[in-house]
């Protein structure tokens, strides 16, 4: 399943700004998780956030955005592999279309 959604905030910038969208696909497993790529994710407290995966351990996933002022990681704290829903794929942005 695809979704096509808005970024807001500066929080992945320079990647990704505000009003830029991205086209995320929900992962099959959570085997396919991996660090450097870009995920939706739902939080419990801070709601949809679209950051960068940092590293998973067996305590689960730690996120941040790739702007040095973002929230940081302890901040948004180990998330569960279930709160990811989707994977960045395309981000749509003024400039065009770009895989990411």
């Amino acid at each position: 399943m695809f979704r096509l959604i808005r970024v807001e905030g500066d929080s992945m910038s320079p990647t990704l700004v505000n009003g830029d969208y991205i086209l995320s696909k929900k992962p099959r497993s959570q085997k396919k998780l991996r660090a450097g790529f870009i995920y939706v994710l739902e939080h419990d407290r801070l709601g949809r956030l679209v950051k960068r995966l940092n590293r998973r351990d067996e305590s689960g996933l730690w996120f941040a955005g790739d702007n040095p002022h973002s929230t940081p990681s302890e901040k948004i704290g180990v998330q569960p592999f279930d709160a990811v829903t989707g994977r960045a794929l395309l981000a749509i942005t003024p400039k065009g279309l770009r895989r990411l």
